[in-house]
């Protein structure tokens, strides 16, 4: 293969990267630990285009690979799940947003225009946080989402076009994220997405609690994917404990995300937003258990690189 067949069959790839894979808060004290401590964070890149999806502190050392690196710091695309604590608390961190010449999109759940901005806003309050949101250097443009839209990125750098799904006509070869907005997580829900590009897909689905059987929509939505990336925080005697339940508290099993990946035909599972009281021990545990149930599962850890 010569130079130009490699460089063409790698603009078609979907390259993913987990910069941070623990649920519900950062565990430092496991700075040694195979998995990481970082809480909700993975890169994709494709084409030239960085999407990044949640902005946990996995996206604090990934902000500031994109910025010391030898090339132009580049655009960059977040896609938030919600605006729970530790999706967003890397995000007053994130390089491109201090540095003048960035330019970074932030798209994420928002019921009304302006919504999810607001909701930024209440992060960085002067009585939480020194330095505002419209403070931050960075060229920022953000965009709500109210679930069942279709977004097309054209060329690197340039704002993300924002369509109702019923109205998308895109074709296979063009990247497109969908949306899907689930009541699955207390309190306002979370946003799922679905990237397609070149006959390939990968779904993004965190903090969501499955029922018994998964969710009919979620399963379609997740149809055929290439890889799935689900929720799996909880082993099951956690998740049905006598003296703490965690059932409610808006998060799977282990046996219910590997249901979802069975259910809608996926090629392959990777279990995420690990509990932060796993250490590497049961975490290896909890993927033999799965590969048991569903060989192709992988539990992500910091640093794993998903080529598509």
């Amino acid at each position: 293969m010569n130079g130009k067949s490699q460089t063409a069959k790698a603009n078609r790839e979907i390259r993913l990267k987990f910069w941070g894979v623990r649920g519900s808060y950062p565990t430092v004290d496991r700075a040694s630990s195979t998995i990481g401590g970082n809480t909700s964070c993975v890169e994709v890149q494709v084409d030239g285009r960085r999407l990044i999806f949640d902005a946990g502190t996995g996206i604090i050392p990934l902000g500031k690979e994109l910025c010391n690196g030898p090339a132009a710091v580049p655009a960059a695309y977040i896609f938030l799940s919600h605006t729970h604590i530790d999706h967003v608390m890397g995000l007053c961190f994130f390089e491109p947003l201090l540095t003048p010449k960035a330019h970074t999109f932030i798209l994420g759940p928002g019921r009304t225009h302006g919504a999810l901005t607001r909701s930024l806003r209440h992060l960085t309050h002067s009585d939480l946080f020194p330095v505002s949101l419209d403070e931050l250097k960075g060229k920022k443009e953000i965009f709500s989402l109210a679930g069942g839209e279709v977004i097309r990125l054209g060329l690197p750098g340039h704002r993300p076009k924002i369509f109702p799904a019923r109205a998308d006509n895109g074709a296979d070869s063009e990247l497109r994220i969908a949306t899907y907005k689930s009541a699955a997580h207390p309190l306002n829900g979370v946003m799922l997405y679905r990237v397609s590009y070149d006959k390939k897909s990968f779904v993004y689905a965190t903090d969501i609690e499955e029922q018994d059987g998964g969710y009919p929509e979620v399963i379609e939505f997740a149809r055929g994917a290439d890889l799935l990336i689900h929720d799996g925080q909880y082993l099951s005697d956690e998740y049905f404990s006598r003296t703490q339940p965690r059932k409610g508290w808006g998060h799977s099993t282990i046996e219910l995300a590997i249901e979802v990946a069975k259910k809608s035909g996926v090629k392959q599972l990777a279990l995420f937003h690990h509990e932060p009281t796993h250490d590497d021990k049961t975490m290896a545990m909890i993927e033999a258990r799965a590969k048991q149930i569903f060989q192709s599962t992988v539990v992500a850890y910091e640093g794993m690189e998903i080529v598509l």
